[in-house]
Parts: C-alpha cells; sequence; structure tokens
C-alpha cells in the first residue's frame, strides 16, 4: 500500500506541539502564524462550548 500522495510537498507556515494545551493556546498560535496572511481567530466560551470564528482582516471593503 502506497500512503505517499502524488502531488508537491506542502509548505508547513508554523508548528508547535502542545501537552495538555488549551482551546486558547491553539488560537493564539494560529493567530501568531496567520496574521500576515490576513487571518485573524477568535475564541469564546459560552455555556461550556468554545466558539471559533475566523475573521479575513486582509480584504478591505468598500463602503
Amino acid at each position: 500500500m502506497r500512503v505517499a500522495a502524488d502531488h508537491e510537498k506542502l509548505t508547513v507556515l508554523g508548528q508547535r506541539r502542545f501537552s495538555g494545551f488549551t482551546p486558547h493556546q491553539v488560537v493564539t498560535f494560529l493567530n501568531v502564524v496567520l496574521k500576515e496572511r490576513g487571518l485573524i481567530f477568535g475564541l469564546r466560551q459560552l455555556d461550556g462550548e468554545y466558539e471559533v470564528t475566523i475573521y479575513d482582516a486582509g480584504t478591505k471593503r468598500e463602503s
């Protein structure tokens, strides 16, 4: 069985290992790595659940 895909290798933008991580650590990591690409991640806790929001900060809309 062949495991490797027949395509170009993907570019790694960032990598971090988490041990006993919290959702806040993951969102902070994503913001640090992807902010330059115009993506911002928000996180809030609602009734024991987490809600993640992804914002496109790279696109400006005309009024």
